[in-house]
């Protein structure tokens, strides 16, 4: 009986620990507008390497001479460095004027949903999923500059 309850209080304390772990993954559609994306340049400022998302920041400047401070959510690690990108991609351009695709916050502020990251020789690296065309990020993790 002793042997039984404590299966049972272990299961629900795991049933427990995966309930708030699902829970507390957001959702893409819940924070961020696919159908609102745009190219913003700035100075990459600094860069967080952590799970479950990369975060990094830049400072653009508006058309008015207005510093805006953007916060980006990228892959998860694993899926970064699949695709060959690495926080050494990000840290040896801290300081430089980049170029990221990325779908704004829903809430409207400085926050958004990178897709890709152009670096000053460049090119360009996938570091989120593609949504404007409604697919995931491919293998590569940069394509050849090309203008648009």
């Amino acid at each position: 009986m002793k042997h039984t309850l404590h299966s049972v209080l272990m299961l629900v304390f795991c049933l427990f620990v995966a309930a708030v772990s699902a829970l507390a993954h957001h959702s893409y559609q819940a924070e961020f507008d696919a159908s609102k994306c745009a190219d913003i340049t700035g100075t990459l400022t600094k860069v967080d390497w952590d799970n479950p998302h990369i975060y990094f920041y830049m400072d653009e400047t508006d058309s008015s001479g207005k510093k805006v401070s953007w916060t980006f959510e990228g892959h998860s690690l694993p899926a970064l460095q699949r695709n060959g990108t690495h926080r050494v991609d990000f840290v040896q351009n801290i300081g430089k004027t980049l170029t990221v695709r990325a779908c704004m916050a829903k809430n409207g502020g400085p926050r958004a949903a990178a897709e890709t990251l152009t670096t000053p020789d460049g090119r360009v690296h996938v570091v989120g999923v593609d949504v404007e065309h409604g697919q995931a990020a491919p293998q590569d993790s940069y394509r050849a500059h090309t203008s648009k």
